[in-house]
């Protein structure tokens, strides 16, 4: 039950942010959508790994999507866009191996400290490429 509603909360605020993307008139406001999704993530895995609910990891999964493909948008065609592909294969272990992701919380919990604090922090990427090492 809770799987469902956390994919259908996933899939929703996918499209959700889809349609707030086309009407976003610049790079700020973009960033800001990154930022809110990577705090928002951080909070609700923080919430898992010191209540243990079940819920917070999969509210933490999707606001990680949010941020994510806010990111993307933020990035593409720069440098910085190869980011990407960490978050991507992060969340895919996050969604695909629950199990084993939640081994790494107080890891994901580290990484996510510091891009909520600042989205665009290369020492944050710098940790995720190193959690997607550890989760695949």
């Amino acid at each position: 039950m809770v799987y469902s509603i956390a994919f259908g909360l996933h899939f929703m605020r996918g499209d959700f942010w889809r349609i707030v993307w086309k009407r976003v008139g610049g790079r700020e406001d973009i960033r800001q959508m990154a930022q809110a999704g990577a705090a928002n993530a951080y909070e609700q895995f923080v919430e898992y790994q010191t209540k243990g609910y079940r819920s917070s990891y999969w509210y933490g999964v999707a606001e990680f999507r949010a941020f994510q493909t806010a990111y993307h948008m933020l990035t593409e065609g720069t440098n910085k866009a190869t980011n990407f592909t960490f978050c991507n294969e992060v969340y895919g272990s996050l969604v695909l191996a629950p199990e084993k992701s939640r081994k790494h919380m107080e890891e994901i919990v580290a990484v996510m400290e510091i891009l909520s604090a600042n989205v665009e922090d290369d020492t944050g990427y710098a940790r995720m490429e190193e959690l997607r090492h550890r989760l695949s």
